[in-house]
C-alpha cells in the first residue's frame, strides 16, 4: 500500500534535505489538494536543482538547472498529455534521476492532480476507476502494466509517457491491451527533453524551444541548443547518431558506444538485446562491446538465467543470433548485471 505525504514533504526529501521518515516504497501526493501550487513550488525548490548522472552512458558528473528551467520542461511535458487531460498520475522513474524530478515530482504539481509513486515492482493500489491516467514509464513499467492490466482496465482512458530508453519489446503489445497511446521522450541529463513522438516508427519533433545545430543530410551526430540545456552549455553533442529529416524532426539511428561495425555491417547492441529478449527466456540480458582479435569490434552476451531455465541457455542465445546474421564473442551465464535505478548498463 502507498502512504499518503504532503506535497512540500516530498519536494524537501528529495530537492533539499533527506527525511529518514518518507518511505522507500509506494507513496502517494494529493496535489489537487493544495491551493496555490505554483506558490509551493517556488517555495520548495530550490533556485538551482543539481542532477547526478549515474556513469550508465559515460562519466558521471553533475549537472544544474534553475528553477525556472525544471519548470518550463514540467510545462512542455504536461502538453503532451493537451489532448487527453489526466487527472491522475502514476509515476515510475526515480526522482534523483532528471526525467523522475520532473515527472514524479514536478509535473503532477503543475498538473494539479494526484501522483502514485511506485519505485519497484510492488501491486499498484491506486484507485484508477473512472480516472484519465497518465503514467510516466520507464522501461521495466511496462511489465507492471502487463501484470495488473485487470486493475488497470477500470481507467477510463490511459496515456503512457516513456522515456530514458528505446521502448522495450512487446511494449507496444501491453499498451494496445490496456486501450493506452504511448508517447515517446527524447532527452538526456545535460540537454532536458530534446523531442517527441507518438507511433514508433515515425520520426522525432523536437520541442519547440530545441534547435538542431547541425542539420546535413544523412546520418550525424545529435547536437542540440536551447534554453533548457544544464547551466553552462550553450550546446549539446548527445551521444546519439540521428538522421535529420529537416530543421525540426529527426530519426534516430543508435547510440556511439551501442553500435559496432562487425564484417562490415553496423550492428546497434540496444537492438540486438531487445530481440534476444523477445526470443530468449530468461531474468536478465545484456550485449556488452568488445574487442574481438579476427573481427576487429564484436560483443558478449550476458544472460541471467531464471530457475525453470535449461542448462542450455548458451546455445539459446547462440541460435538466435544466428537467424539474425550475428555471432557473438561469447554468451556468459552471471547471476546479475549491474545496472544504474532507471536500468541502464553500467559498463
Amino acid at each position: 500500500m502507498s502512504i499518503e505525504l504532503a506535497p512540500e514533504r516530498v519536494l524537501r526529501h528529495y530537492l533539499r534535505e533527506p527525511d529518514p521518515l518518507v518511505p522507500s516504497g509506494p507513496w502517494r501526493v494529493r496535489w489537487d489538494l493544495v491551493p496555490d501550487r505554483e506558490a509551493m513550488l517556488r517555495s520548495e525548490v530550490p533556485d538551482t536543482v543539481v542532477v547526478r548522472t549515474s556513469g550508465a552512458t559515460g562519466t558521471p558528473g553533475e549537472w544544474s538547472r534553475s528553477r525556472e528551467k525544471l519548470l518550463d520542461e514540467a510545462a512542455l511535458l504536461a502538453g503532451l498529455w493537451h489532448d487527453s487531460p489526466v487527472d491522475l498520475t502514476l509515476a515510475f522513474a526515480p526522482p534523483p534521476h532528471l526525467y523522475g524530478l520532473l515527472t514524479t515530482l514536478v509535473l503532477p504539481a503543475v498538473l494539479g492532480v494526484p501522483v502514485h509513486y511506485q519505485p519497484g515492482l510492488d501491486a499498484l493500489s491506486a484507485d484508477v476507476a473512472g480516472r484519465v491516467v497518465g503514467v510516466t514509464a520507464i522501461p521495466w513499467t511496462f511489465r507492471i502494466l502487463q501484470r495488473d492490466q485487470e486493475l488497470l482496465s477500470a481507467a477510463a482512458e490511459i496515456t503512457i509517457m516513456h522515456s530514458t530508453a528505446t521502448l522495450p519489446p512487446g511494449a507496444d503489445e501491453v499498451a494496445a491491451g490496456l486501450g493506452a497511446r504511448v508517447i515517446e521522450v527524447f532527452g538526456s541529463t545535460e540537454s532536458g527533453g530534446i523531442a517527441h513522438r507518438q507511433g514508433r516508427e515515425g520520426p522525432w519533433t523536437l520541442f519547440d524551444d530545441v534547435t538542431l545545430v547541425e542539420e546535413e543530410t544523412g546520418e550525424v551526430p545529435l547536437v542540440v541548443s536551447g534554453p533548457r540545456l544544464a547551466a553552462g552549455l550553450t550546446t549539446w553533442c548527445t551521444d546519439d547518431f540521428v538522421e535529420v529529416v529537416d530543421e525540426r524532426h529527426f530519426r534516430f539511428h543508435g547510440r556511439r558506444t551501442r553500435l559496432r561495425k562487425i564484417n562490415g555491417v553496423r550492428v546497434d547492441l540496444d537492438d540486438v538485446d531487445h530481440r534476444l529478449r523477445a526470443a530468449v527466456p530468461c531474468a536478465d540480458l545484456a550485449c556488452v562491446a568488445v574487442d574481438d582479435p579476427v573481427r576487429g569490434e564484436s560483443f558478449t552476451v550476458l544472460v541471467v538465467p531464471d530457475a525453470s531455465e535449461p542448462p542450455s541457455l548458451p546455445t539459446s542465445v547462440r541460435v538466435a543470433l544466428k537467424a539474425w546474421g550475428l555471432a557473438p564473442h561469447d554468451v556468459l551465464i552471471v547471476s546479475s548485471i549491474e545496472r544504474s535505478e532507471m536500468g541502464k548498463l553500467r559498463r
